[in-house]
């Protein structure tokens, strides 16, 4: 080719011969995947889960919606779990490639053999707060009530478990905490009296107050590193499917630049994917989850060991375990030092 090139000066070639060598310029220039047959390098399919129609969907159906993921080679079908410990399950099963889920689930699981990985953490810290009957005024008063999370072993379980301990009340004990479903089952049961209080988060926590029911506490107030709206994959699939994975943690750190950018896209996302057409809810959710964000969504080492120190008293194994085992910043710090990021907040 560098033959042809070299005796195919404009000024001296027929125009033919100028022409057939711009196409093979052409030519060179694009990878031959992306001219074959006409058609883009075909995208690669990725089914992904999530359980919370709150925050943590939030980003994945921005990225799905404004096609994102498509922009970095692939074909996401994103699937609704109803709750993480559904979608852990799922991701185990191999049903699913990439799961939105419970960072205390994805640890634990990893403790008990899975080669559950986390990649992403949307939020360092709990989004969480605790409503209740009015006639209920402080914490202590939850002692022997019937108070709902959405699984056993989810992020609001956990977290209400932790609350409970610095409220001085024993979860195990004092207080008869009951799975629900999603944060908007645990609003509808509270309006329906079947709970005397609930763990909620997002458009369900401006509901609960709407409905009169009382903010008993925030569990963000706990002060702990958590990650929150984990990203999970399998470490099986990370192995041989890194580019894709790479791909998708792309998307997913734009969604979030352009989510916080955004704001009525933001809000037609919302208002998509939790199916509520109240302004001043979605407008609250969004108010209050973008600006937690992480622009750089890399779980903290000190998050895991605040799940570690959790399940120590129930799983002996997460004692002396390295936080570094459950988590693959390897294409995190590789984007990171790329200055993709920088690059973005830069616009």
């Amino acid at each position: 080719m560098s033959v042809i090139r070299k005796n195919l000066h404009p000024l001296r070639c027929p125009a033919r011969f100028l022409i057939a060598a711009l196409v093979i310029i052409f030519l060179d220039l694009y990878d031959a995947d992306m001219l074959l047959g006409g058609q883009a390098k075909p995208l690669v399919k990725v089914v992904i889960g999530y359980g919370s129609t709150d925050g943590g969907v939030a980003v994945l159906g921005f990225a799905k919606e404004t096609k994102l993921f498509e922009k970095h080679g692939l074909d996401v079908v994103l699937v609704g779990m109803g709750t993480g410990s559904v979608s852990l399950r799922a991701l185990i099963a191999k049903d699913l490639q990439i799961a939105s889920l419970s960072g205390s689930g994805l640890v634990q699981a990893a403790l008990q053999g899975a080669d559950t990985v986390l990649i992403a953490a949307l939020i360092n810290g709990f989004v969480f707060k605790v409503f209740s009957t009015p006639e209920i005024s402080t914490p202590l008063q939850l002692k022997g009530k019937k108070l709902g999370v959405s699984r056993y072993g989810a992020t609001s379980d956990f977290a209400i478990r932790l609350a409970l301990k610095k409220w001085g009340l024993n979860p195990e004990r004092d207080v008869n905490i009951l799975q629900i479903g999603t944060s908007q089952d645990t609003a509808r049961a509270l309006q329906a009296k079947m709970l005397d209080a609930g763990v909620t988060s997002g458009t369900s926590s401006l509901i609960a107050r709407k409905s009169g029911f009382r903010e008993l506490g925030d569990l963000a107030d706990l002060g702990l590193d958590y990650p929150t709206s984990a990203i999970g994959t399998t470490k099986s699939y990370l192995q041989k499917n890194e580019a894709t994975v790479k791909g998708f943690m792309l998307a997913y750190i734009e969604a979030i630049h352009d989510f916080k950018r955004n704001k009525e896209a933001a809000l037609a996302v919302l208002k998509k994917y939790t199916r509520t057409d109240d302004r001043e809810v979605l407008e609250h959710n969004y108010n209050e989850i973008a600006e937690k964000y992480l622009a750089m969504p890399i779980p903290t080492l000190e998050g895991i060991r605040t799940i570690l120190t959790e399940l120590s008293s129930t799983t002996p194994a997460a004692k002396n375990a390295d936080p570094e085992q459950f988590v693959s910043y390897k294409i995190a710090r590789e984007i990171e030092a790329s200055g993709f990021v920088k690059r973005l907040y830069e616009k």
